[in-house]
């Protein structure tokens, strides 16, 4: 099985190979401009394509940069489609779906605060594989124009329970059941298409990364928001390692060290361990980092490979444009970040 993803592999592993470490990023974060930043990253090969397609005498801002390294992590993720074999292709449409769910929430956004924000343009090919009426979305003016446009998508039907009579719907709880459809949806098609190694590395993904989730929602709540008791419309409805009884145990603690106690019970012990509420994003990304680059440097070729790869370029992704923040203020760069990337 594995030979046949042996191309795929070589092409990730070699893509990869260019990517920044913890010292470029230190060294990054110190130069004396944003501007120095892109002269910097004009001249590395793992973001040179994104960096050249700026030009030099624009002001740059966080948005702009961040839009110009997603558009080539997009088309890094074009570009390893033709070494996946047919049969994957539809759980490679994980970038497509995460796209439609960030447009739909950022249309969401603009109705709630009556204002738009400019979102990065897609590649044509990632239009051509869009489910959701991209134009439409743009152009809504209520929250039943919004659900209209996703019609056909997966996120159609949630969003079609939501319409109301008049004003729309909570932001926060949307936010929540629509990456709920998308796990559930992602969790469901691995557990339709495969088997052995390949589903338990792909459950091993796509299920910790929930189970992680919903104790960090629940950590969060108890730290800023104490008063509240609800905690549905932020938990995905699912699981995978960490028992529905173990989820209500933390909802019904009455303090955040009394949930991370509880989580000493979980397969997730190690990780919460001496974590504090607000650290919490990191140790997920410090996680899903070692876990990516394990598989992507020695774990068997499959289709996970190509999944591995981009979870590692949307993490230094993220970490790039952190650096880049830390330049703009003369900061230095958060020490925790540094430890995702490290070698």
């Amino acid at each position: 099985m594995s030979a046949r993803y042996e191309a795929l592999a070589t092409k990730a592993r070699a893509m990869y190979g260019r990517h920044l470490g913890a010292a470029d990023l230190e060294r990054i974060s110190r130069l004396r401009s944003v501007q120095d930043v892109l002269s910097d990253l004009r001249q590395h090969p793992a973001w040179a394509q994104a960096a050249q397609s700026i030009p030099e005498d624009v002001i740059l801002t966080r948005a702009r940069l961040e839009d110009a390294l997603r558009s080539q992590v997009r088309q890094e993720e074009l570009r390893l489609m033709s070494f996946i074999p047919q049969e994957d292709r539809a759980l490679m449409e994980f970038p497509i779906l995460r796209s439609e769910l960030e447009r739909i929430l950022a249309a969401l956004r603009r109705l709630h605060a009556s204002m738009a924000k400019e979102v990065e343009v897609l590649p044509r090919a990632y239009l051509a594989r869009t489910k959701v009426n991209l134009k439409a979305l743009r152009e809504c003016t209520d929250f039943n124009a919004l659900a209209d446009a996703t019609q056909g998508s997966i996120y159609f039907d949630a969003l079609n329970r939501l319409r109301q009579t008049e004003g729309l719907p909570d932001y926060g709880v949307t936010e929540a059941l629509l990456w709920s459809v998308y796990y559930r949806y992602m969790l469901q098609l691995i557990r339709r298409r495969y088997s052995g190694d390949v589903r338990r590395l792909l459950e091993q993904a796509m299920g910790s990364q929930v189970d992680m989730l919903n104790m960090m929602h629940v950590l969060r709540m108890k730290q800023y928001f104490p008063q509240e008791d609800n905690f549905l419309p932020v938990l995905f409805p699912f699981h995978y390692k960490v028992r529905p009884e173990q989820i209500s145990a933390m909802c019904s603690a009455p303090t955040p060290q009394a949930v991370l106690e509880l989580t000493e019970a979980t397969p997730y012990g190690k990780v919460f361990r001496n974590v504090a509420p607000e650290d919490l994003q990191d140790r997920y990304n410090e996680i899903l980092y070692r876990l990516s680059r394990r598989q992507l440097r020695m774990g068997k070729p499959s289709v996970y490979t190509a999944v591995a790869y981009l979870n590692l370029r949307e993490l230094e992704l993220k970490t790039v444009v952190s650096a880049v923040e830390a330049s703009k203020y003369r900061q230095d760069l958060d020490p925790s970040l540094l430890r995702v990337l490290a070698e």
